[in-house]
Parts: C-alpha cells; sequence; structure tokens
C-alpha cells in the first residue's frame, strides 16, 4: 500500500479551523498524483505526452473525524479495483491509527483529443494489480 504523509495547513481549514470538506478530495489528489509517479506513471508526463488521460467519473467522500490545523495524518491509496478501461482507488486518512476518512474516485482511460474512452495501457494496468495486493 502506498502511504502519503501530509499535515493539515491553515489553508486547508474552514473558518472554525477544521479540515474544509472540499479539501479532502484535494489531499487525495496529492496523493493519487504522488502514488502513480511511485509506479512510474507521474501525472505531467502523461499530461505532456497527450496520448491518454485518466479523469475522474466518480468520486465520494467519508468523514469520520474532524481534522485541524497542524494534524498529522497519512494518506493510504490502494487500488481496489482495476478494470479494462477504469480503476478504483480508495485513499484512507489515517491519523493516530485511526480512520478518520476516506475518499474513493473511479478513473477512466480515455483517449486525450477526442476524449472516448480507451483501455487501460497494458503497463498502467499491469502496475495497478500489483499495487492492488
Amino acid at each position: 500500500m502506498f502511504t502519503f504523509p501530509k499535515t493539515i495547513c491553515l489553508h486547508d481549514t474552514d473558518a472554525a479551523g477544521r479540515l474544509y470538506f472540499a479539501h479532502q478530495f484535494r489531499l487525495a489528489h496529492e496523493a493519487y498524483e504522488a502514488f502513480m509517479a511511485s509506479l512510474g506513471f507521474p501525472i505531467g508526463d502523461i499530461l505532456k505526452a497527450g496520448r491518454f488521460g485518466l479523469p475522474i467519473v466518480r468520486a465520494e467522500a467519508d468523514y469520520k473525524a474532524a481534522l485541524s490545523v497542524g494534524d498529522a495524518l497519512s494518506i493510504e491509496v490502494k487500488p481496489q479495483r482495476v478494470g479494462q478501461t477504469s480503476f478504483t482507488l480508495l485513499c484512507r486518512f489515517v491519523r493516530d491509527g485511526r480512520t478518520v476518512g476516506r475518499v474513493t474516485t473511479v478513473h477512466v482511460a480515455v483517449e486525450a483529443r477526442r476524449g472516448t474512452k480507451q483501455p487501460l495501457p497494458a503497463r498502467l494496468r499491469t502496475a495497478l494489480l500489483k499495487a492492488a495486493r
């Protein structure tokens, strides 16, 4: 499982000093980018190559406990399902050994210029399947 360390910053919070709900998605996306780089597929390289994209077509979040400025956590990223054209990632937010939030995203492989669905590139699919174990 890939682990992304994060400390909640002031700009992550709302007026009450708690993690602003939408920022949980942003933090999950930061962890996703680091996860993809760890697999050998940095998002910047994918975009520059212009052959395919991996847009998110579904996203959901669960909030189990409040997070505040200075809270240190780990975001654990693991593929939950890897299909022929898409994959589902679970990002689990962990503080002091307890799950405090979850974000699930579904990504679909698309041809970059037309935006039409295509099979996941074979090397990426293999890397995702390996990470899912």
